[in-house]
């Protein structure tokens, strides 16, 4: 007899567990956000899209687009692994955290606005909001960057860390990292 109960009810989390995985699949986390990120007198859209069986597991992608509408970067991240995004739990909060996130994080805005890096430093001194320049960049090259004065987007890319690109000489790249406390 025994045996027979749990051979039931065996069948029955059985036959209802698909049911209750379809209602999480078929939610979905179909989200976006747009934003705007000015190039001197360019205007270029940034893009946040979401996809996932439900928001908590969902993969944002963000696009930027130049004035023409070509897509110039794309970075695609983990929506729990981004502070702006690991709470948005449902597709009205993603589609408002999607938004927050095409909007330019830093309080710099173009290369110039970069802390310096003082001769014999391993890297620029910013204090308690640290730039950690991409790896490849040398003193040199980073004050030659700062120089030129080229337009910059950022954006959180982490919990504790927003991603940097710059766009000059007719391209992006990206250019580091800096850090904020968390």
């Amino acid at each position: 007899m025994r045996m027979i109960l749990i051979a039931g009810a065996l069948a029955l989390l059985a036959a209802c567990a698909p049911a209750q995985e379809a209602d999480v699949m078929s939610e979905g986390c179909d989200a976006r956000g747009v934003g705007a990120w000015m190039v001197g007198e360019e205007n270029f859209s940034v893009e946040a899209t979401s996809v996932g069986p439900d928001c908590v597991r969902a993969v944002a992608t963000l696009v930027i687009r130049n004035a023409s509408g070509e897509a110039i970067w794309a970075d695609a991240r983990i929506t729990s692994d981004i502070m702006t995004l690991a709470p948005a739990h449902d597709i009205a909060a993603m589609n408002a955290a999607l938004g927050e996130w095409t909007t330019n994080s830093s309080t710099i805005q173009s290369t110039s606005a970069l802390p310096e890096w003082p001769a014999n430093a391993d890297s620029p001194q910013s204090g308690e909001f640290p730039f950690y320049p991409s790896e490849g960049y040398t003193r040199e090259s980073y004050s030659a960057m700062r120089t030129a004065n080229d337009p910059m987007f950022c954006y959180v890319q982490g919990m504790e860390s927003l991603s940097c690109v710059t766009y000059g000489d007719g391209g992006i790249e990206q250019i580091g990292l800096q850090l904020f406390p968390g």
